[in-house]
């Protein structure tokens, strides 16, 4: 069984450095909640969400969605837009 919180962390890494490999930075609002979401590993994306909901969030800053497949960033859901980021991290 997987440690959700473990993949969850690991994901969190592997988009932080794309991000500044790819010049994506500033693509994000100036303050956000990084939820990584592997669409691929339903009880890892299940804990994502489920902290994304009830984490005190009382700065109200808006949720950044990074969608994973395979391991690997493909798209960023920001509030009202998204950005495709799956070139960037073949």
């Amino acid at each position: 069984m997987v440690d959700a919180a473990q993949r969850l962390a690991e994901l969190d890494g592997i988009l932080t450095d794309l991000l500044g490999e790819a010049h994506l930075l500033g693509e994000l609002p100036q303050a956000y909640r990084l939820v990584p979401l592997p669409l691929d590993e339903p009880e890892v994306a299940a804990k994502a969400l489920a902290w994304a909901r009830e984490a005190p969030n009382p700065e109200g800053w808006p949720p950044v969605y990074a969608l994973f497949l395979q391991g690997r960033p493909v798209r960023l859901l920001l509030p009202g837009r998204e950005v495709e980021i799956g070139a960037q991290a073949a």
